[in-house]
């Protein structure tokens, strides 16, 4: 077990024994080049007033326990620990969040943890795995995981989203989205448009992106609903160099901030540079680093890059809103510390 904590620390390495033996979906013989991406420095403002009056303090949602013993975060975990095995998993948070995980029975993280030294948009959280992921596993194949996701049933979404991976290791010039079967016309969620669909893969079909729709206007989500378009999940499967070359043609500048972390990372990883440097060199990075949203400022200039298979049967909710937590909750019955008393504010 290995730590980097110097003051107030901007990456913090986990590396836990297992401990539990991996229900991995990956292919066999995949020696390690599998890896999630796991999200978790968001702060989740539109449920402050909620979770502030259900749970008597505010945190942000993906270290909530809303339904079972378990917090958002730690199901994501649990659903990636299945896809990638329990080392191959890299969470990113946000420096002033490492209190969340100080939390934690240290055994019960999987992987490594990166701390940012403060959120600068998903492509930042994204890269910065990446960079380290490939300073290990050059020829990595990663899958993209938001941590406040609800999904149900998860043995069908895990299944699915090995299927994904599998095939960003096969077709390393395409982009592979997961994409929620829409359930009611919801403007607060990005859409994806798809075209004819693509070669039948084993249990859905792959389908080309036509366009991607961020956050419609009432009118366009009926429009979208109507059409059957997918409601994006910004659960993305791809190979690591293709992630790391997209990056380097749309937004150079962006770029070198994390080749120059990478190639850092990879020296500490190699003996030749403390640990501490890097975080130093990281903090000093993001601050001068432009701020951007994976989604618009790269994914939607490739649509032609992109290919989804949608969520066949799988129910699905980023948990946005508080009336939508208790809709799943008693949907599926859910075991919940949510008294019916906390309930009234929706």
């Amino acid at each position: 077990m290995s730590f980097s904590k110097a003051g107030k620390s901007f990456e913090h390495i986990y590396a836990p024994e297992d401990i539990t033996a991996d229900r991995q979906l990956a292919p066999a013989n995949s020696s390690g080049k599998y890896w999630a991406i796991v999200l978790a420095g968001g702060r989740g403002e539109r449920m402050r007033e909620a979770i502030q009056e259900w749970l008597g303090t505010y945190r942000p949602k993906q270290f909530c326990r809303f339904a079972g013993d378990r917090s958002m975060l730690e199901h994501t975990w649990d659903r990636a620990r299945q896809i990638v095995g329990q080392k191959n998993i890299v969470t990113v948070s946000v420096a002033e969040q490492a209190v969340y995980f100080d939390e934690m029975d240290i055994n019960s993280i999987p992987g490594t943890v990166l701390y940012q030294p403060d959120s600068n948009g998903t492509a930042a959280a994204i890269y910065l795995a990446l960079a380290h992921i490939l300073a290990i596993e050059p020829e990595a194949n990663v899958i993209i995981m938001p941590s406040d996701h609800f999904i149900f049933p998860e043995s069908h979404f895990v299944t699915l989203a090995a299927t994904a991976l599998s095939a960003a290791a096969v077709d390393t010039k395409h982009l592979i989205l997961l994409g929620a079967e829409a359930r009611w016309p919801n403007p607060d969620f990005g859409w994806i448009e798809s075209g004819t669909r693509g070669a039948v893969m084993s249990e859905a079909d792959l389908q080309p992106v036509s366009a991607f729709v961020e956050k419609p206007d009432n009118q366009q989500a009926r429009r979208l609903f109507s059409n059957n378009a997918l409601w994006s999940t910004m659960i993305i499967a791809a190979n690591g160099q293709l992630l790391w070359q997209l990056a380097e043609t749309l937004q150079p500048k962006f770029f070198l901030c994390f080749l120059y972390l990478h190639r850092l990372t990879r020296g500490a990883l190699q003996g030749d540079m403390l640990r501490e440097a890097v975080d130093k060199a990281i903090h000093n990075t993001f601050q001068y680093m432009p701020g951007l949203d994976f989604s618009s400022d790269l994914l939607q200039k490739v649509a032609q890059q992109c290919l989804v298979l949608p969520m066949t049967a799988i129910d699905w909710d980023d948990w946005g809103r508080p009336e939508r937590i208790l809709e799943c909750i008693e949907r599926y019955g859910l075991d919940s510390s949510l008294s019916e008393a906390r309930r009234s504010i929706c």
